[in-house]
């Protein structure tokens, strides 16, 4: 499921804004590079994952969204929040240099402290027509386990087998 989509961005931030982001030609007609909007979109939801694979595991499910139609099939989408969060990154990550003070700078340490909250625990991630997005992870978020295995091989390296080194 990706949390984001160049139609979100635009809608956030405006084609514009994006066009002047993306188009290196300067040629009219202006157009988005779609491609490198995707890139920066997929490190966002790359970078956004860090934090929420150690609350949830790995896809997220999604959030159930009501059928448009009654009887028609369930979507599942990105919780809204991650959507707003992928945004930020990404955006961010467009831009090629900027000052600390700029606002896009500052949306960017916001998103990365809203999503320490959600790996710490001290925020959530919320559907808003209720549900979860996901299964919540114990100690172990990726492996699908709980519990801490450890394997360790026999010692092979023995007194007699040294003999001889000094």
């Amino acid at each position: 499921m990706n949390y984001a989509t160049v139609d979100d961005m635009a809608a956030r931030f405006t084609e514009r804004e994006l066009i002047e982001l993306t188009d290196t030609e300067n040629i009219p007609p202006s157009t988005v590079d779609t491609p490198r909007v995707l890139v920066k979109l997929g490190d966002a939801q790359a970078f956004v994952d860090g934090y929420v694979g150690q609350v949830y595991r790995l896809p997220l499910q999604g959030c159930a969204k009501p059928p448009a139609v009654p009887g028609g099939p369930t979507e599942y989408v990105a919780p809204p929040v991650l959507t707003r969060l992928v945004c930020d990154v990404a955006r961010y990550y467009l831009h090629d240099d900027l000052a600390p003070e700029n606002e896009v700078y500052r949306r960017y340490k916001a998103a990365v402290k809203e999503l320490e909250a959600i790996a710490t625990g001290t925020a959530m991630l919320s559907c808003p027509w209720g549900g979860s997005p996901g299964q919540v992870v114990g100690t172990d978020a990726q492996s699908g386990g709980d519990e801490v295995r450890h394997c360790f091989s026999p010692r092979s390296i023995t007194d007699d087998a040294l003999k001889g080194f000094a």
